[in-house]
């Protein structure tokens, strides 16, 4: 892409914070977590941005308020007001910081990822004055655990800490040419849900300025701004447990799981959401739970609506399947799955 600029730093003292339903007459306490918290999105998102944040304040009682930063490019008064009053009182302070992204449109995007996803790569500029580690996380999640100890994480010097992705770490290692078209090749891959920055580090090793000439250089490449700090990070970040970014939520029902089982982070990757009723998700009964908690509970009405799109997506599914296995293989070659693989 020609004629990008880095977004110009802006000050986060200049963004009024709001503290999420907080009592009559009380005071923003001082806060606790060990770092902040950042997240990105649009008022698309914002009921996800509220059910994430839900399931944070749930299970980090202990560092209330919360210091959290949303970025986004957009996101009404209305849409504010009922994030923050779909949490506890009292348990998060919250800064709307507002970035001009016009200038990543011509870098590529998946179909079910919006252009905040290059928001995160400002995180190192925003927080220079106050240095420090800061916590990235996708609205996509459910916290189950306290963060604490991820927040504590001692990264001896990487630039960020990470989960290797679930699936094109692998395909990676595997040598499955034909999943990583265009994907870079990197020592290790990991999933950019969940990032654990060291800001000075990444400012010392200019990973931001390095990403960017990335995606300026392979604007296509496959999954944006994760593939251009997978290029930028090579061999410095640290591998974080796989309880802080835990993927392989198609085929685990995270409810059925012991307490001792449960990872800490579920991360919806792909555009398979659990609230969405084409999902076929197994969690979707269990992210509901969450967001039966805000201020974007569905009414019986929508639960009854989303029951029948949900049902009819899984009858025409299974005629599709069954019409496959009843058609004929082409002469001389095997029948592909219902996947489409042999």
């Amino acid at each position: 892409m020609t004629g990008h600029h880095p977004m110009k730093r802006p000050q986060l003292a200049e963004f009024a914070a709001e503290f999420a339903s907080p009592p009559a007459g009380a005071a923003v306490l001082p806060l606790h977590a060990p770092c902040p918290i950042v997240l990105a999105c649009d008022e698309g998102y914002a009921m996800p941005l509220a059910t994430t944040l839900r399931s944070v304040a749930e299970h980090n009682r202990a560092l209330w308020p919360l210091d959290i930063t949303v970025l986004h490019d957009g996101f009404g008064a209305d849409a504010r007001d009922k994030v923050l009053q779909s949490l506890p009182p009292g348990s998060a302070v919250i800064r709307w910081v507002a970035l001009d992204m016009s200038g990543f449109d011509g870098f590529g995007l998946l179909g079910h990822v919006s252009r905040m996803t290059y928001a995160r790569l400002q995180i190192p500029a925003l927080f220079a004055d106050t240095g420090g580690k800061v916590l990235y996380m996708d609205t996509d999640i459910l916290v189950l655990d306290d963060l604490s100890a991820l927040m504590r994480t001692n990264l001896d010097g990487a630039a960020i800490g990470a989960v290797h992705d679930f699936h094109v770490d692998a395909n990676l290692k595997q040598g499955l040419t034909s999943r990583t078209v265009g994907v870079p090749r990197v020592r290790e891959y990991f999933n950019a849900g969940i990032l654990l920055f060291d800001i000075d580090a990444c400012r010392r090793r200019r990973v931001t300025e390095r990403a960017i000439g990335y995606l300026k250089a392979h604007a296509a490449t496959p999954y944006a701004d994760q593939d251009a700090l997978n290029v930028a990070c090579d061999g410095d970040w640290m591998p974080l447990s796989g309880r802080w970014n835990f993927q392989d939520h198609h085929m685990t029902a995270i409810a059925r799981l012991a307490d001792m089982q449960r990872p800490a982070i579920v991360h919806f990757i792909t555009s398979s959401k659990p609230w969405k009723p084409r999902s076929g998700s197994v969690n979707a009964g269990f992210y509901d739970s969450f967001r039966a908690r805000t201020r974007f509970a569905r009414s019986p009405l929508q639960q009854l609506g989303d029951w029948c799109e949900s049902s009819t997506w899984r009858v025409r599914r299974r005629l599709a399947r069954l019409a496959a296995s009843l058609t004929p293989a082409p002469a001389g070659g095997a029948r592909a799955d219902a996947t489409g693989r042999g």
